[in-house]
């Protein structure tokens, strides 16, 4: 049983049901993909694990970044580094491969509850007419950030959650080949805003905030800074309200239970990114399910093969995301731009335009220290640790 229909929860069914396994995806919402809860913006590494290219509507070939003052710093990797998704589409595609690969579906379905049954669990799903009663041998919670999975068999939760609130606008002034990335604690404080070209003057727009109202934040974007001149003639088609999870949690599988996406707190921080990543891990889950079921053993000693092998993936570069999070996150203003004082130099924006990679944002860290000594200064003795 899968419960999150998204594109972690419709993954880790399709892998399984592909393998002759009986699979159930219970998805809250009645149509998969939506709403909308994510800016899109991922690697074309992304299409090795999922081959969904139809779903691009538009690709980046870098970004465009400003300081708190408007200090304007340009990444530009010349050739594509980054693609925009149609999220729905996307999602929806993903769980059809797994219902025509044999896994059924219950839309409109909360996943409520669960116990210990025999030699499986018995779960609690509310459908959209009555509450039924479902038995399964293994369960996967791919529900997000308020997983009911989670809570059910007291799974940790995140360290932190930054909210976040993102429009769909049409007229928006800017090069679509480029993303645009917003800064300073008065524009989002302890994160950052962003316009995602989706092409034809069509644009995401949103942000992320550690702290006070994401919707407060969002509307200043209209009116002041230097996100303003770009959004003078825009108008809104749709907007959407969410928020990601961080931490690098200790357990993440019980007997018969594995969480992964953003139930298992698997996005990078230091981004906010979390498809590339939850893909990963979804496949392990899915393949740690498969031999769960062939040994007939879903003890939670068996299932954490799942958390040592999704860590060993990805761990690293989420321990990393989340040190420099924590680090960004409590940056003054003054500070901001001294950091961007020192980016702004032709050779350092050239070696990170070559070597930059959003799957793996982390890994710029160590160049830039080689590059320019002085951003030792930012760094807390930890995070200067994960460079050695």
């Amino acid at each position: 049983m899968v419960v999150g229909a998204g594109p972690m929860g419709g993954y880790a069914a399709d892998i399984i049901s592909s393998a002759g396994w009986r699979v159930a995806l219970i998805e809250e919402h009645r149509n998969i993909g939506v709403p909308v809860q994510c800016a899109g913006l991922v690697t074309p590494r992304i299409f090795e694990i999922v081959d969904k290219r139809l779903t691009v509507v538009n690709s980046l070939r870098g970004a465009e970044i400003y300081s708190p003052k408007g200090r304007e710093l340009i990444v530009d990797g010349r050739e594509t580094k980054a693609v925009v998704l149609d999220r729905a589409a996307f999602d929806s595609e993903i769980a059809r491969d797994a219902l025509l690969h044999g896994a059924t579906s219950l839309l409109g379905s909360t996943f409520v509850n669960a116990e210990k049954k025999g030699r499986g669990l018995e779960l609690d799903v509310q459908t959209p007419d009555r509450m039924v009663k479902l038995n399964c041998r293994i369960l996967i919670g791919a529900d997000g950030i308020r997983s009911n999975v989670s809570k059910c068999f007291k799974l940790p939760r995140a360290e932190s959650i930054v909210k976040g609130f993102e429009a769909e606008l049409v007229e928006v002034d800017c090069d679509r080949r480029f993303a645009k990335i917003f800064t300073g604690n008065d524009v989002a404080p302890g994160f950052f805003a962003w316009i995602i070209p989706t092409g034809e003057g069509g644009a995401r727009v949103g942000l992320c905030v550690a702290r006070g109202s994401a919707y407060h934040y969002f509307n200043a974007l209209f009116e002041k800074g230097e996100s303003a001149r770009f959004l003078k003639k825009s108008r809104t088609v749709s907007f959407v309200a969410g928020a990601i999870p961080f931490g690098l949690l200790s357990r993440t599988v019980e007997d018969h239970v594995m969480v992964v996406g953003d139930a298992a707190c698997q996005a990078k921080a230091s981004t906010g990114g979390g498809i590339y990543t939850g893909l990963v891990a979804s496949k392990i889950c899915a393949d740690t399910a498969i031999l769960a079921l062939e040994a007939d053993d879903f003890s939670k000693k068996f299932l954490s093969r799942y958390h040592r092998n999704w860590k060993k993936a990805i761990g690293r570069e989420l321990k990393r995301g989340l040190h420099l999070h924590r680090l960004c996150r409590d940056l003054t203003d003054k500070q901001m731009e001294e950091v961007f004082k020192l980016l702004d130099n032709d050779e350092i924006l050239e070696m990170v335009s070559e070597t930059g990679d959003i799957t793996f944002p982390s890994s710029i860290g160590w160049h830039l220290l080689r590059k320019e000594p002085r951003f030792m200064k930012f760094l807390t003795p930890s995070l200067k640790a994960l460079f050695k």
